[in-house]
């Protein structure tokens, strides 16, 4: 993909550092989050599978789930950004 090139053209630390944020703690201890958290998942996911957006909305108490049948890694914010952005609007309104 153009994005994936762009963004690795002057260094892949980014990159690195998604990767390794898969096997490293993350130093946030999910059960503290106070705030209200939207964690969306489709689960034709090729690059992050549904059981960890399953997971996430367990762990997160004021978690809004959005765990989407037919939706993968790309389709979900193409298809639904406005659905998305709606939702961040709203939880920040409620804040």
């Amino acid at each position: 993909m153009l994005g994936d090139r762009c963004a690795a053209a002057a260094t892949i630390a980014g990159w690195r550092d998604d990767d390794l944020a898969c096997v490293r703690d993350w130093g946030i201890d999910l059960d503290m989050l106070t705030v209200p958290v939207s964690v969306w998942q489709g689960d034709q996911d090729a690059m992050v599978p549904l059981a960890h957006g399953e997971w996430l909305a367990r762990r997160i108490t004021n978690a809004h789930a959005h765990l989407l049948p037919g939706e993968g890694h790309y389709t979900l914010v193409s298809a639904r950004i406005g659905d998305i952005l709606r939702d961040l609007a709203s939880l920040a309104s409620d804040s």
